[in-house]
């Protein structure tokens, strides 16, 4: 019996040992595992040893940048490094403490490349203990981007007739945008103008026309440390200009203009403010003497630079067809230097010396929207390199039917008659 009880107790102990070996390796194991986790802070040893930079803030700005960050209490904290570039440019920032608890630093760094950067951030104390790195993105301006900002855009400018240069501004297009530059010279002296965000119009005073102005916008990105500029964009003062004074102009009939007159649609219906009939010039066709090309002279009453002009034709008769004009000359001159029944002088070529040809036009048939075309009329550009005009030569070459007569429905003329 005794011999029996033995032999259990000894299984009894074989089998729990297996039971137990299993468990006892399981716990080994695990001690293994989580030693492994913690080792290589183990490795480090006291080189974890300051604290982490806190509030760690980057304003880009023009190839610099500046860092506001915070230090903890740790007096035995004398230095931060700043990493870029892959750890292979850094800067070192000393810690000099007055006083005890947190401790507020900024730090600017110049000649930065423009680009985006990962700026990294540890603490270290004069044992050469740091802490684990802090890092922070940003964007870092430089040439390539201010060349790419657009200038706030300019809807007009006009030259008044008090002399002053006015203009007018589309909205921002940017919430970065913070103000305009408007830059020129008046007799010398540099003027600068700064527009702000809500400015719809300028007045510019002391320049002439074809004077220069220059003009840059004013960014500031988000989170950017500074200003940055746009590259100038240079105008032009414009001439001045408005419609010449209809009610001032008046008729001349020089020897050979056609004076025909088909009821009471003489040449002065051209400046009466209408275009259809009966408000039209209308000759008298096939009338004796009179043969293309027409011409018709008119007096504007002032001299004037003229810088462009709009004539219509017979608006209620069918788009291009009928007597209006197709192909004409506009001529000008400040002065008649010949009597107006100089026969010899005005039916040659001989009055074109002393006149100015301010334009040879061909009206050309669009392909489609005809009435549209033909009631809009035409408007064409005077060079201008003309000189000021008082009197107006029109020179009617042909019509759209092929006919001997003319219609003209209304002109008007554009420039300084200051």
């Amino acid at each position: 019996m005794k011999k029996y009880i033995l032999q259990t107790l000894k299984k009894g102990t074989k089998r729990c040992f297996l039971i137990a070996l299993p468990l006892i390796m399981l716990w080994m194991a695990s001690c293994d595992d989580m030693n492994s986790i913690h080792q290589k802070y183990y490795d480090w040893g006291e080189d974890i040893y300051t604290g982490v930079v806190d509030s760690l803030k980057a304003y880009g700005g023009y190839e610099k940048v500046k860092f506001n960050w915070e230090l903890n209490a740790d007096p035995r904290i004398t230095k931060t490094v700043i990493f870029w570039n892959q750890r292979t440019d850094s800067a070192v920032v000393n810690v000099n403490r007055t006083q005890s608890g947190r401790l507020q630093m900024t730090y600017q760094l110049e000649n930065i490349n423009e680009g985006d950067y990962i700026f990294e951030f540890i603490t270290r104390d004069n044992e050469s203990h740091f802490s684990l790195a802090k890092e922070v993105v940003v964007k870092i301006y430089g040439e390539k981007y201010a060349k790419s900002l657009r200038n706030r855009r300019v809807s007009s400018i006009s030259h008044l007739e008090d002399g002053t240069m006015l203009i007018k501004w589309e909205p921002i297009s940017s919430f970065e945008i913070q103000y305009v530059t408007v830059k020129y010279e008046t007799d010398g002296v540099e003027q600068s103008i700064k527009v702000e965000n809500e400015d719809t119009e300028t007045s510019l005073t002391g320049l002439n026309t074809g004077d220069k102005i220059q003009i840059s916008t004013t960014y500031i990105p988000k989170g950017a440390l500074d200003e940055l500029n746009s590259p100038n964009s240079e105008f032009t003062m414009p001439a001045f200009e408005r419609i010449i004074n209809k009610a001032k102009f008046s008729k001349l009939v020089m020897a050979g203009d056609n004076t025909s007159v088909n009821g009471v649609r003489d040449l002065s219906k051209i400046w009466d403010g209408t275009i259809a009939n009966p408000g039209i010039l209308h000759t008298i066709e096939n009338a004796p003497g009179f043969f293309m090309p027409h011409n018709f002279t008119f007096d504007m009453g002032v001299s004037a630079k003229l810088s462009r002009f709009r004539i219509w034709p017979r608006t209620d008769a069918g788009s291009f067809t009928g007597h209006s004009p197709k192909q004409f000359e506009i001529w000008g001159t400040n002065e008649l230097k010949a009597n107006s029944n100089d026969q010899n002088y005005w039916t040659t070529n001989e009055w074109k010396s002393d006149w100015e040809l301010m334009g040879n036009h061909e009206i050309i048939q669009p392909s489609s929207d005809l009435g549209t075309a033909w009631t809009s009329g035409w408007e064409f550009n005077i060079n201008e390199n003309i000189n000021r005009v008082r009197y107006i030569r029109l020179i009617i070459k042909s019509n759209w039917q092929g006919s001997n007569c003319v219609n003209i429905g209304e002109i008007t003329l554009w420039g300084d008659d200051l």
